[in-house]
């Protein structure tokens, strides 16, 4: 049950990592491209594969770290319903002095250890794989704004950051939302196994 558990934990997180670290490699080539900058990077190909996914997997890895720094979810913003819930966690986790958040954290817990249809793991997962992309898009709108005043205005570089603008937009919106998700379903997991004694 453990291995089954830690698996499926990291198959959902490696593959987060390298879609981000992925997005970021491409933009950061297409910016260098940009630029006009001299430095040769190996394209990719059958046999750069590997060291590109290396690189791609690395970078997903800073994304987060920089995405942790940036983005501060309110782990206590619980709602009435929820509270209700967590209420009863404390008494299933016998609990006397825990925070909201510490026991979410035990909800969550279990809930991803019993989550048989994966919808824990998985929302999670996708909170996480946006999030990153929203970095990398918050970053191409700075990047392209300091790009702007040191070469001059285009109409080149004002539609480039006007799409960045909006996919980061659209990233940030789906990054709260299955934060949401996530939050839901672990509450309804756990009332599932409070209720039926899983």
């Amino acid at each position: 049950m453990t291995d089954k558990i830690f698996s499926k934990l990291n198959v959902y997180d490696q593959i987060g990592y390298l879609l981000v670290g992925s997005i970021a490699s491409l933009v950061f080539l297409f910016n260098n491209k940009l630029l006009g900058s001299p430095i040769d990077i190996p394209a990719f190909d059958i046999s750069s594969l590997i060291i590109w996914a290396i690189v791609a997997y690395f970078v997903g890895h800073i994304v987060h770290a920089v995405a942790n720094i940036i983005i501060k979810e309110n782990k206590t913003d619980f709602s009435e319903s929820d509270k209700e819930i967590l209420e009863r966690g404390k008494h299933f986790f016998d609990l006397k002095k825990q925070e909201l958040n510490a026991t979410y954290l035990l909800c969550y817990m279990l809930a991803s250890a019993k989550d048989v249809t994966g919808q824990v793991q998985s929302f999670n997962a996708y909170y996480s794989l946006y999030r990153g992309w929203f970095i990398i898009f918050l970053l191409e709108m700075n990047f392209l704004s300091f790009t702007s005043i040191m070469h001059g205005f285009s109409l080149h570089i004002l539609i480039l950051f006007s799409i960045a603008s909006f996919i980061a937009y659209l990233t940030l919106n789906r990054t709260r939302r299955f934060y949401g998700y996530s939050r839901a379903k672990t509450l309804q997991t756990f009332t599932l196994i409070e209720k039926l004694k899983l």
